[in-house]
């Protein structure tokens, strides 16, 4: 009887990594990147800055010749600015309560204001106070809606979200919003402080 001749076994030499498994590897380490920041809410349109109790979330502003809306009775009303030199920009504001119990906010023209640091800096526009109705429906209606005014309950771990309306000069830079209700917040849309 012949016992087999068992040779020693050598581990295989050890090669370098496939170059397409490394191009899958970092095609799979950016996906990963990607799917966390965007989980993590982060847009490139909205801005955000925290107080000592209240975070204000707010897009970028988009001028507009003018904002039309229903109001509570079902009537149309439009907004339009009061200049020829002017234009409405308007801004979609989210307000976050994450430790106050329960925070009346009372929104009105001096809670907001929209400009730039260095320069003028223009309050909101109560929308229902300076709006013109009309008999009929005007194009792209409540397409800026809800509007965010008045007094506006907001408990802890809560949010209020809607647009808000300021009638600035042409040629303004529209470079920060200024909250002032409850807290005082600075939402800055471009860097003031480059080197």
């Amino acid at each position: 009887m012949r016992i087999p001749f068992h040779r020693a076994v050598r581990s295989a030499p050890t090669r370098p990594f496939p170059r397409r498994c490394e191009i899958s590897f970092a095609a799979a380490l950016v996906m990963a990147t990607l799917l966390t920041v965007a989980a993590c809410g982060s847009d490139p349109g909205i801005h955000y800055a925290r107080g000592r109790s209240i975070e204000i979330h707010a897009t970028n502003p988009v001028t507009v010749e003018k904002v039309a809306f229903t109001d509570t009775k079902g009537g149309h009303r439009v907004v339009r600015p009061r200049a020829s030199n002017r234009e409405l920009a308007v801004v979609k504001v989210t307000v976050v309560n994450r430790t106050s119990t329960v925070m009346p906010l009372l929104i009105q023209p001096d809670s907001a204001k929209l400009g730039d640091r260095r320069g003028e800096r223009i309050v909101a526009v109560d929308p229902f106070g300076v709006s013109a109705t009309t008999d009929v429906e005007v194009n792209e209606e409540n397409l800026y809606s809800p509007l965010l005014w008045g007094e506006v309950p907001l408990e802890r771990q809560m949010q209020v979200q809607g647009w808000m309306v300021f009638d600035v000069p042409k040629g303004l830079t529209l470079g920060s919003l200024f909250w002032d209700e409850v807290d005082e917040v600075t939402v800055d849309y471009i860097e003031y402080f480059r080197r």
